[in-house]
Formats: C-alpha cells, sequence, structure tokens
C-alpha cells in the first residue's frame, strides 16, 4: 500500500505517459481499468446552436477567450444500464442542441445517435437515452467500504474518443455537495466530466460533476466532485420521464468565508454583502461564525449544510467569536435568510 501511495503522489496524470506500466503496480492496475472498465465509459458529442456556459467576460479572460472557452469536442458519459442509458454531466449538455445534434461513441467505435432524457441541475448529472443493447454496466462499488483516502480512477473519452483517459487519486471527503457527491483529486477537466469515477477494482463509485464553465481545461485544482450512485437510482425514474429538475432557491446569508482562524474553531467572514441577512444582523467582517441552529460550524462545507434544511423567510440563530481588546468575546444573532438576488 505503501508503494502504491507513493506511486500515486509522484504521478497524478494520465495514464496517456505511462506506457509501458512494466513493473509500476500502479500503472499495470490503472492499465488493467483501461482495457475493462473502461468500456463502460462513452464520448459524447454535441452540436450546439448556443452554449450558455461559455466564458464571455472583459479584460484579461476576453483576451483568452479560446484558452478558458468550453472546448469544442467530446465530453464524456457512463453506460449506467446495458439497454442504452447513459449518464453524464448536465454541464456536458446544456446549452441549445441542434435537432440529431447529440452523438455517442461507443469503445468499439461505433458513433450512434443520442436524446437526451432528464437533468437535475442542482447534482449535474444528465440521462442521455441510445437504441443499443447488451451495452457493459460497471459493477457499483459498496459504499461501506470506502472511505476517506481510498484510492480511486476516473475514466473518460476525451479528447480522442477511441483512447480512454484514466486519472488517478484519493477520495478525500465522502459527502460534499448537501451529501450527493464524494470529492476527489483525481485530475478533472471538461473532458472527462461525465466519466466514471471508480475504485481500482472497476467498481462504479458515483458520475464526475460540477465542472465550472471557468476551469481552465486540462487544469485541475486539485477538487473534484462525483454524484454518488445511490443518489442518482433514487432519480432515475424521474429522468427517465424526461423531467428537467431544477435546483430549489437556497436561502444565504451574505459572508463570504476564508479557511477559519488559527485561534477559533470555525470559518472567518472575510466579506459581508451590502444589505445581505448578515449585515442586516449585524455580523462583522473579521468575525469568526461557529454555530448556526445548533450546528458546530467547522468549514464551508459544514456550512452548507447547516443552511439546507432551512427554508428562504425563516430565523436562524448564529453564533461568532468577535475579536476584542480582553480577547474573544462569543456575540449571538438572529437573522433572517433571503434568498440570493438573481444576477
Amino acid at each position: 500500500m505503501i508503494l502504491l501511495l507513493a506511486c500515486l503522489l509522484t504521478a497524478k496524470s494520465s495514464l496517456d505517459v505511462l506506457s509501458s506500466p512494466g513493473d509500476d503496480p500502479m500503472a499495470a492496475m490503472l492499465a488493467k481499468l483501461r482495457q475493462t472498465a473502461a468500456k463502460s465509459v462513452v464520448a459524447i458529442e454535441i452540436e450546439r446552436e448556443s452554449d450558455p456556459d461559455g466564458i464571455t467576460g472583459s479584460g484579461a479572460v476576453a483576451q483568452h477567450r479560446d484558452y478558458y472557452n468550453r472546448p469544442k469536442g467530446p465530453t464524456s458519459g457512463v453506460i449506467y444500464e446495458a439497454d442504452g442509458y447513459i449518464l453524464t454531466s448536465r454541464f456536458n449538455v446544456s446549452g441549445g442542441i441542434r435537432k440529431n445534434g447529440l452523438k455517442v461513441t461507443l469503445w468499439d467505435g461505433r458513433q450512434v445517435p443520442g436524446e437526451l432524457l432528464g437533468t437535475d441541475e442542482q447534482r449535474d448529472i444528465a440521462l442521455v437515452r441510445i437504441a443499443e443493447k447488451d451495452l457493459p454496466v460497471l459493477p457499483r462499488a459498496d459504499y461501506a467500504r470506502l472511505h476517506q483516502g481510498t484510492l480511486v480512477a476516473l475514466l473518460g473519452r476525451s479528447p480522442d474518443p477511441g483512447h480512454p483517459t484514466v486519472n488517478a487519486g484519493i477520495l478525500s471527503a465522502m459527502s460534499r455537495m448537501t451529501r450527493t457527491a464524494v470529492q476527489t483529486d483525481a485530475e478533472m477537466n471538461y473532458g472527462n466530466a461525465g466519466g466514471a469515477l471508480v475504485t481500482l477494482k472497476g467498481e462504479l463509485i458515483g458520475v464526475a460533476c460540477n465542472i465550472k464553465p471557468d476551469t481552465v481545461w486540462g487544469q485541475s485544482g486539485g477538487v473534484g466532485f462525483a454524484c454518488k450512485a445511490a443518489e442518482i437510482d433514487a432519480l432515475l425514474p424521474r429522468l427517465k420521464k424526461g423531467e428537467r429538475i431544477e435546483a430549489p432557491k437556497q436561502p444565504f446569508l451574505g459572508i463570504r468565508a476564508g479557511e477559519g482562524n488559527p485561534d477559533i474553531e470555525g470559518i472567518q467572514v472575510v466579506d459581508v454583502m451590502k444589505d445581505s441577512p448578515a449585515e442586516k444582523a449585524g455580523i462583522k467582517k473579521e468575525d469568526v461564525l461557529v454555530e448556526m441552529a445548533g450546528v458546530k460550524i467547522t468549514d464551508s462545507e459544514s456550512l452548507k449544510e447547516a443552511l439546507e434544511p432551512h427554508q428562504i423567510g425563516e430565523e436562524v440563530v448564529l453564533k461568532v467569536m468577535r475579536k476584542a481588546k480582553e480577547g474573544w468575546q462569543e456575540k449571538t444573532f438572529k437573522l433572517k435568510l433571503e434568498g440570493r438576488a438573481e444576477p
């Protein structure tokens, strides 16, 4: 295991650069995934009439728009059921798709037309159907056996559909995106978003999702997400019916949080939005938020999870630590949650 982890930490790129696995056990396992599990990963090509997720910024971004914009090449998807149901990221299929503008390339090189069925905005997943049968499906991972630090691989089929990509990493968190996704440091980009996050035995953990439109092609910040297969199972009947499930409007506090404070466990407020619920309640910059509605706050994710069960218009109690001359003082505020203003 120590040898495997060392290999992982020193070679965090695609298997394409490891053309000769040799005696490297990690490379050998990834090569096997490329030959077996990758058959359940497809390439998806979209001809769009419009692309709402393209970057249209100004300044330096505008000068390098081709560098930041979503590439026009294929993205990835996962065969989820043998009779032609394929999961991918909603981001991959967003925008106005031309008639007959969705094509799926299978592991054997066949390209077949696809139909977009349902989507889920919050979980960033979409269901595509192709008229094929007896397709290879990945076995499901046993979540009870997964843990933080489990070695994983992210499988994709871009930029060349004929040659799958395999990126190694670990599970860095088991519960993200309000408990609907796992987090991984396996390199994620436009090409392998929608691909399969698997164990080293080729068992499906989830579908790579939540790629952002300003993510640089080929570059990863070390944080990627995969929607859990169990979440997808629960939604599959609705997706098959063609439902377009919108993300519920979320209440917000109106703060921008930092990484925390070395003296106090919690998250430090680095900015308070003007006319926001936080400003109205009396929250100030440099306060450290330690509790909301009785839930201990340790990081940004715990704050998101504390907010999740509450509704717009509801009143919640926040506890913060505020720096004073004689040290830190605990202060309590009542805050009425509001919906985020539309841009």
